[in-house]
């Protein structure tokens, strides 16, 4: 997937703009609070239809307006497209060659993009909802029966955890119960099997890239972690549902599912989160998300595009250089950056610098 160019009106800080990139490597240069990280925004956004950083999409429109547009040019293995979003309070509207979309899930597929910002140390160190939500993104990226399952499961979790709590108040019958949690195990059994083929898949791609970004001095592991059997996921996940009825029914909230589980991510045998140093797990995160990238290729048979959000000031010299290896000539990159000297000669010599200032594309 190539992005060929974007164009924003009232986004954050951006009130007109317009940005062409090169196929290989963009690099977006400037101060801090300029508005580098808004335009990387910006295309994380026209991919999905929604913020990397979780915003409302009223929170995306530019101080004093009552609008914001985004619309992008793209190749993709279907061929050129346009893509054009357009938010007016809380009203959205997206079109795809002028074509409407209603739904997002037409939409998947399209537009690929990995970002890594500092934030996404929370991968490593932070709590496992996160983890799971990590998890459910990429998927979601390029699995349309992933995603919308995912949506129906957590409505019926929810529709459980209702009932739990009225079973406290008054009587409910089993039966009533027993519904739910047939509906329930029907879409986590779904869920829990393409996370763990994802997972199996992720384990092996990161565990060669982390060899090579560390040079053979790490050794990645990734592991799924579930309460609930997976060599016999189907018997498992209803039986736990049962015997867990009671115990559900006293706390209020269902207590097993893959909505619970959780990565554990191992470094030389050792845990990530407890012990590996900062540098580590920012080159783990990294080490992830190229292996999403290879990841998406296998599934997709393209490269999705990849953002990298001031990453590279926190990386050593070796760790830096074996990072642009990776990528070099293989997806189209951009890159935000306070300083050039950040990144190294070979890969600025075959990029396109763009200059960011106080919210305009130079």
């Amino acid at each position: 997937m190539i992005l060929k160019n974007i164009s924003l009106k009232n986004f954050t800080n951006y009130e007109d703009a317009y940005c062409d990139f090169d196929e290989n490597i963009n690099i977006f240069v400037g101060d801090n609070a300029q508005g580098k990280s808004n335009l990387l925004e910006s295309i994380y956004y026209i991919s999905t239809i929604s913020s990397s950083r979780k915003n409302k999409d009223k929170e995306l429109i530019k101080w004093s307006r009552d609008y914001f547009s985004i619309s992008a040019h793209f190749f993709n293995k279907y061929g050129e497209n346009k893509v054009t979003v357009k938010v007016i309070g809380n009203k959205k509207e997206v079109y795809l060659n002028n074509y409407k979309i209603e739904k997002r899930k037409e939409y998947i597929g399209y537009l690929i993009t990995v970002i890594f910002s500092p934030e996404d140390l929370y991968i490593i160190k932070g709590e496992p909802a996160l983890r799971r939500q990590y998890i459910d993104n990429e998927l979601s990226k390029t699995d349309v029966e992933y995603f919308v399952d995912n949506i129906k499961y957590k409505k019926i979790l929810e529709q459980r955890n209702i009932l739990l709590k009225e079973f406290k108040r008054r009587s409910v019958s089993d039966a009533l119960m027993d519904i739910w949690e047939e509906q329930l195990s029907k879409y986590g059994i779904k869920i829990i099997k393409k996370r763990l083929e994802l997972i199996e898949q992720l384990k092996e791609i990161s565990k060669e890239i982390h060899y090579r970004i560390t040079d053979d001095a790490e050794n990645l592991q990734i592991k799924y972690q579930t309460n609930i059997d997976i060599e016999n996921i189907e018997n498992s996940y209803r039986k736990l549902l049962k015997e867990h009825r009671q115990k559900d029914i006293d706390k209020g909230y269902t207590s097993v599912g893959p909505h619970r589980d959780d990565l554990e991510i191992l470094i030389n045998g050792i845990s990530a989160k407890k012990f590996a140093s900062q540098g580590q797990q920012r080159t783990i995160s990294l080490s992830l998300k190229i292996s999403e990238i290879e990841f998406i290729k296998k599934k997709t048979g393209e490269y999705p595009i990849l953002l990298l959000d001031d990453v590279l000031s926190e990386l050593d010299k070796k760790r830096k250089h074996k990072l642009l290896e990776e990528i070099e000539n293989k997806v189209q990159t951009i890159i935000t950056t306070t300083d050039l000297n950040d990144i190294e000669n070979f890969f600025i010599d075959k990029g396109k610098i763009i200059i960011i200032q106080d919210g305009k594309v130079l």
